[in-house]
């Protein structure tokens, strides 16, 4: 379950510290912790404009939902919306975020 969104600031820790993969629409940072699942999400101005950026943002929170909810998962994540996210679906999006989470072993 996922207990909720943290600090920009924060993020820097989940950065240097984390392990991070990607693939053509997002880049998935990831710190192990024994804190509740807590996520991040990143769309800067490449993504588009603001009405873009936070549809990018809805699609990437709920698809990561989806898939993390009922896993015994921990840590800090942050997911970073490359600008080919903006014309995605949300089943695009959800298959992005699904094949980063298997390619760190977490699903």
């Amino acid at each position: 379950m996922v207990s909720g969104k943290f600090p920009a600031p924060s993020y820097r820790r989940v950065y240097e510290e984390g392990r991070s993969v990607a693939n053509r629409y997002l880049v998935m940072y990831h710190l192990e912790d024994r804190l509740p699942v807590r996520l991040g999400v990143v769309a800067s101005k490449r993504v588009g404009k603001a009405v873009s950026r936070n549809r990018v943002k809805r699609l990437i929170k709920e698809s990561f939902r989806h898939h993390v909810d009922g896993l015994e998962l921990t840590g800090e994540f942050v997911i970073v919306a490359r600008p080919r996210a903006a014309s995605c679906s949300y089943d695009e999006i959800s298959r992005a975020v699904e094949e980063l989470l298997k390619r760190m072993e977490l699903i």
